[in-house]
């Protein structure tokens, strides 16, 4: 009997192993898919996604926006963007106690053997009392000194500091206007050379501390920089503790010490990072003014409060588009920005939410970032570049012949603004009523165009033969490379041959800075939403590797923008904007395609929530009711038991035969001994 039973026993057992783990899955299917621990999904907490680790959380350097998410709420700076007063944006004081005092400054410099006496400005800045930096070890006692202004002026001298890896990004923009931070930068360079640590104490003559005060700085400029107000609400500027930077060094990109709504509380690499209300924040209130009319019974609801509106914010850091959707559809995470990937299941008819994200009640957030997407001639080429009106009429001839809308509409699903001129919406100096003549789709203008040029049908009529152009692109996925191949089309439609060129990003990238291009397509973002920030782009001393990659240098607009840039918003500056956009429009270097618009998601149990298209501290002004969120992820992830129960009953009935057999043998044999 021991070797019958010890022959059908495996099968047997196979079978009851089966049958104990499914009745075990269905013991515990309570726990359900949440993949947080379950009296968290019901708390005062935020989940986001990160779609990589941070690099860097160091203020001196990160220039990141996920990162920027997570910065801009640790180190708050003088300025802040006003949370809900959008086009135009609008500053406001965060650590700054009332607004700085600019005033004339003469100064001189040496140029080519002589002195040259300039107008220059002095910039007062004077911050709030009783802000302290949170509580770090790097303090003596573990507790959080208050802010000063020397923290203000350090943040200015760490930027020059050449061993920060990688270097401050911003320090290009304060270098050639604040007396002395050049030759101070120098200093610390040759000492780089010499293997010696920065020198923080050496003099900075435009950074200038009140010995009398220690709330109050000076930054002495040898120019006028109305941006200045712009650069101070950035990260860059923020008060930076140096007993954080003595203790963590490098070890700061991990380990950051602000005197923020947030800390970091834990940061797990390839998994999550977590911030929480820092206990020393300072009194800061949900603004009461300027509600959008959209939701403003539920901004009403915060005005007033004191900041952060939530204790914890949680960044899971997911690779992966679909598993983040998924997890954002099931209500794991709060928050998601809309891609390709997810556009049909998120957007229906008309513009609206498809039925299945009204049903859950999300909310579509419609974002206008400043922002460009244009195409750019190499100026310095000798068949697409130069300034002669035949020249200017082939890139003209291609410009009209490139429709902007197509490309809106087949990749960006019909969210974005075709681009007229340089200047992007919500940017003082964008008129929505310009029409700019070469960006009117008419294949038949753009066919005379060309044959003004001296390319009748894209023939060269010196060697007869059609002329070729060189588009270099980074194309790697699927939707980049129709991209490529619909840009392709509308220039070839003119006649011309185009060869497309496509490498890998960092090949690119150095193609771009050395000129080994003929056409090729850009975009840029506002660091800050003043104009000055997007007509730099054709300003000829900012040519590659500057950010002016097309290379373009045209007298007249290089005179016009350095008028700009000294200058407030005002009728005057707004007339030499103008003035500068047709110059522009006549040479012709760029061809503008979109204005792109962000699509966001939050759920109905978010409060107060409006991304921000240029500040990164949005977060601290979001709410979440954290016991509907919990009841919601409950419905929609109720486990299914019907398969499991399917599967039991297979399994018992397969069970029952073999059962029988073993006993039949077991009995047959047993009587026959």
């Amino acid at each position: 009997m021991k070797p019958l039973l010890r022959r059908f026993t495996p099968s047997i057992s196979r079978r009851l192993g089966w049958l104990g783990l499914c009745l075990a899955v269905v013991g515990a299917g309570g726990c359900g898919n949440n993949p947080y621990p379950r009296q968290q999904s019901g708390g005062s907490v935020l989940y986001r996604r990160l779609a990589d680790d941070p690099k860097t959380l160091d203020p001196s350097t990160t220039y990141v926006i996920q990162e920027g998410w997570i910065v801009d709420v640790i180190y708050p700076s003088f300025f802040q963007y006003h949370y809900l007063k959008r086009n135009p944006f609008v500053l406001e004081l965060a650590l700054g106690a009332e607004e700085p005092t600019r005033e004339p400054y003469p100064v001189t410099e040496q140029q080519d053997g002589k002195t040259v006496r300039k107008q220059g400005e002095a910039w007062t800045f004077r911050i709030k009392r009783g802000v302290r930096f949170q509580d770090d070890p790097c303090f003596p006692g573990g507790k959080g000194r208050e802010v000063t202004a020397a923290d203000f002026v350090y943040s200015f001298r760490r930027m020059a500091d050449p061993n920060l890896s990688p270097g401050s990004p911003v320090l290009s923009f304060f270098e050639d206007k604040v007396l002395g931070l050049h030759e101070y930068a120098e200093l610390n360079r040759e000492r780089q050379k010499r293997k010696l640590k920065a020198d923080f104490t050496a003099p900075v003559a435009g950074l200038q501390l009140d010995p009398r005060d220690p709330y109050t700085f000076r930054i002495l400029l040898n120019q006028p920089y109305p941006q200045l107000r712009y650069m101070m609400a950035m990260h860059f500027t923020a008060p930076l503790a140096h007993e954080a930077v003595d203790r963590y060094g490098a070890e700061l990109s991990r380990h950051p010490v602000g005197c923020g709504p947030y800390v970091l509380k834990e940061f797990l690499p390839k998994q999550r990072v977590v911030l929480e209300a820092n206990p020393n924040r300072r009194l800061e209130y949900y603004p009461t003014e300027g509600m959008p009319e959209d939701r403003a019974a539920g901004y009403l609801e915060d005005a007033g409060k004191q900041l952060p509106l939530t204790d914890t914010i949680v960044y899971n850091i997911i690779r992966e588009t679909v598993t983040g959707w998924n997890l954002f559809f099931q209500g794991y995470l709060d928050v998601w920005e809309v891609t390709q990937e997810d556009f049909q299941t998120v957007m229906g008819e008309g513009g609206e939410l498809s039925p299945a994200m009204k049903q859950r009640n999300v909310i579509l957030d419609v974002g206008d970032s400043p922002n460009m997407w244009y195409a750019g001639f190499n100026m310095t080429d000798p068949v697409v570049g130069g300034y002669t009106p035949e020249k200017r009429k082939l890139r003209q001839a291609i410009s009209t012949a490139i429709d902007a809308q197509a490309f809106i509409d087949l990749f960006l699903q019909g969210s974005g603004l075709p681009a007229q001129a340089i200047v992007p919406p919500g940017v003082f100096g964008y008129e929505a009523e310009y029409r700019n003549p070469y960006r009117q789709y008419d294949l038949q203008h753009a066919k005379r165009l060309l044959a003004e040029a001296g390319y009748p049908d894209g023939i060269d009529p010196r060697t007869g033969e059609r002329l070729r152009i060189y588009y270099d692109n980074s194309a790697q996925t699927p939707a980049d490379q129709q991209s490529v191949g619909l840009m392709t089309k509308y220039i070839e439609a003119l006649g011309i041959e185009v060869v497309s060129r496509s490498w890998r990003a960092a090949v690119m990238r150095d193609r771009i800075e050395k000129g080994q291009f003929q056409f090729a397509r850009f975009s840029w973002y506002a660091d800050y939403p003043d104009p000055e920030n997007f007509v730099f782009l054709l300003y000829g001393p900012n040519r590659r590797p500057g950010p002016n990659g097309s290379a373009y240098d045209s007298p007249e607009y290089n005179r016009l923008f350095e008028q700009v840039r000294a200058m407030d918003d005002s009728p005057e500056r707004l007339a030499l904007l103008r003035k500068m956009r047709d110059v522009a429009v006549e040479d012709c270097p760029l061809v503008y395609l979109y204005h792109k618009q962000a699509l966001g998601l939050t759920y109905g149990w978010v409060g107060s929530a409006k991304p921000h298209p240029i500040a990164n501290d949005f977060s601290k002004y979001w709410r979440v009711d954290g016991p509907v969120r919990a009841a919601r992820q409950t419905e929609w992830n109720r486990p299914n038991y019907w398969p499991i129960l399917a599967a039991l009953l297979f399994l018992i009935a397969g069970s029952v035969p073999a059962v029988a057999a073993v006993r039949g043998r077991s009995r047959r044999r047993a009587r026959r001994s």
